[in-house]
């Protein structure tokens, strides 16, 4: 698998940040030169045989036959490299929890926010686990599926609080926690450019001010928002009353989008507002999805993700799969369009393309490695098999992934162990978990949750 020659030192500067590259990396990964052999699939298209070289956290280099330092380890996946995935729309604590089915089919959000089955299945657990110091660990597992499903970054993560603004110091590591922690612009917890909002009509009106200042200025990237969750008028009123907000403007996105028309989409189109859609979720609580038929026509700027897993999907992967072959998920895009819609546009909606979403010299090299699927390099993403993921990178540090890639990548290193639909997988996290081992953390929540009488979620669906 890997040919490693003598190492010898490559002194290389990527353009001013690849300090920044380093997310969660420790000295080993800092250090790290190496080229990933393989089928890519880069912003231009596919390139079959083709190399990604690796140096102190960044991609250096793509392209077919390329000279290499002597001494620069090269390792042939004999799989479909890809940019890591960027998932933004989730709510990653809420993912230790299992499936839930409302026992009343509701119109909109609200409506199943009421039951008395949510608060006893959810929304309590949800509470009484934090409020009992368990709000890291969900953190960590939560993070941990959406890698096995090829995101290395992501939003909806574990918040601060105004009486604890630094109880999330533990969104450092794992994946890219694009809301705060990302590693991209700032080493500093909860400064980053992006703002992500559940309830974005119940905002402080100096809040919202706040957010239309920092978009107009460039102060904030992106502002993402949940907006028309539901397929009645009471959800539809919502974009109205967004419109009104001042919202509809360069840097929004529009998350759900259930209850939108077409001439919505043409004014979300007109004012560059991009749209996440988050099918599985919306089938599973409103038996209907956005009208992303309509969105396309308007050429709005699409993104795909999961939601929370008690709904949706446990991570991007799954998500594209349901996409794929779900005969009730509308067939309006090919799989190259599908591929874009978690890699290269929700870069673009995140205001971080520069830093990440493609394979391509200069960005930080998040990539995540899968094996061949059929006649296209595509269908190893849009149509992955669970808990077959290869490998999943983060800045230049290999977090997870098969054994064998781990162990040569790391030698050494103390790795922990999973068993994903029977796939065996290595972990490459203490660093980023202060010190707590895979099993530490799922024996915790496996107990905090039989407290609830509830079992903890899966990783992946295997079936």
């Amino acid at each position: 698998m890997i040919d490693i020659r003598k190492r010898r030192s490559w002194a290389l500067v990527l353009l001013g940040f690849v300090g920044l590259a380093l997310h969660g990396a420790g000295a080993s990964a800092q250090d790290s030169e190496y080229a990933l052999v393989g089928t890519l699939i880069t912003p231009s298209g596919v390139i079959e045989n083709g190399t990604v070289v690796i140096v102190h956290g960044a991609i250096q280099a793509v392209g077919v036959d390329l000279p290499l330092p002597s001494g620069i380890a090269v390792i042939k996946t004999d799989g479909v490299i890809v940019a890591g995935l960027i998932d933004l729309h989730n709510h990653l604590v809420w993912n230790v929890f299992p499936r839930w089915k409302p026992s009343a089919a509701p119109r909109n959000r609200y409506d199943w926010q009421a039951l008395d089955d949510y608060k006893k299945m959810l929304s309590g657990p949800e509470q009484r686990l934090i409020e009992r110091g368990a709000g890291c660990d969900m953190e960590r597992y939560a993070e941990i599926k959406a890698l096995l499903g090829g995101a290395t970054a992501l939003v909806g993560s574990y918040s601060p609080t105004d009486s604890d603004p630094k109880r999330n110091e533990c969104d450092r590591g794992l994946a890219r926690n694009l809301d705060f922690a990302s590693g991209l612009y700032s080493q500093e917890i909860n400064s980053e450019p992006l703002e992500y909002d559940v309830f974005p009509f119940e905002l402080p009106v100096s809040k919202a001010q706040s957010v239309r200042d920092g978009l107009s200025l460039g102060k904030l990237k992106a502002a993402l928002f949940h907006v028309a969750e539901g397929k009645d008028a009471s959800a539809a009123r919502e974009f109205r009353m967004f419109k009104a907000a001042g919202l509809l403007r360069p840097g929004v996105s529009v998350i759900h989008g259930v209850g939108l028309g077409a001439t919505d989409f043409q004014d979300m189109a007109a004012n560059n507002v991009g749209l996440i859609w988050s099918p599985r979720s919306n089938f599973e609580l409103y038996a209907k999805t956005t009208d992303v038929a309509a969105a396309k026509t308007a050429n709005v700027l699409i993104a795909v993700a999961p939601d929370w897993s008690p709904s949706g999907s446990n991570n991007l992967l799954e998500e594209l799969r349901y996409i794929h072959s779900n005969a009730s998920v509308p067939k309006v895009f090919s799989d190259a369009e599908l591929v874009r819609m978690v890699t290269t546009n929700p870069a673009k909606l995140a205001g971080a393309s520069d830093r990440i979403g493609g394979l391509t010299a200069g960005m930080v090299a998040d990539i995540a490695i899968l094996p061949k699927r059929g006649a296209s390099a595509l269908a190893a993403v849009v149509d992955a098999e669970p808990g077959t993921i290869k490998l999943v990178i983060v800045g230049g540090k290999p977090i997870l992934g098969d054994a064998t890639f781990m162990e040569e990548l790391l030698p050494g290193q103390r790795l922990d162990a999973m068993t994903v639909c029977r796939h065996e997988k290595s972990l490459n996290i203490a660093g980023d978990t202060g010190g707590r081992r895979w099993s530490q953390i799922v024996g915790y929540l496996t107990a905090e949750l039989k407290r609830e009488n509830l079992t903890l979620a899966e990783l992946q669906d295997c079936n």
